[in-house]
């Protein structure tokens, strides 16, 4: 939180910087959660599901959805000024995101799902996860320092 940089096997890591990315990640996280808590619906249709889908337990996952990722985005907050702790919260939160896409692929793979539906899944799971990779990457080096 000093801004100083430190160096790393070849990178300058600057904590200041660290702690700007992660509390970008974090509020696209709440955000994200905290809209599909709110409004299941607009996370549904966001994702291939049309109203006539639409039923009151896909709205119900939705929510279950958004919490999840509201409460990893505060959890992420409480330690973003931590490197270790960010670093293992960034980990986590990636292997979360590739277990989503492997979740959304098995259906998408067994023609259970519709392909929209599991390609925007699978694609978000995919590009938010490698968000929290580089996060989880800087982090540690930025503790290595």
């Amino acid at each position: 939180s000093d801004g100083r940089r430190r160096r790393a096997k070849g990178w300058t890591v600057n904590q200041a910087g660290l702690s700007r990315y992660a509390a970008a990640m974090l509020i696209a996280r709440v955000a994200v959660g905290g809209a599909a808590a709110v409004v299941p619906g607009a996370l549904l249709r966001a994702f291939g599901i049309d109203q006539a889908e639409d039923s009151p337990t896909l709205r119900y996952f939705a929510r279950l959805f958004g919490i999840r990722n509201a409460v990893m985005g505060v959890l992420l907050w409480q330690v973003r000024n931590d490197p270790r702790a960010l670093s293992r919260m960034a980990t986590l939160t990636a292997a979360t995101e590739a277990l989503d896409a492997v979740a959304a692929a098995v259906p998408l793979a067994t023609g259970k799902t519709k392909p929209q539906a599991a390609a925007g899944a699978i694609g978000a799971s995919i590009a938010v996860g490698a968000g929290f990779a580089g996060l989880a990457l800087a982090a540690r080096r930025s503790a290595r320092a």
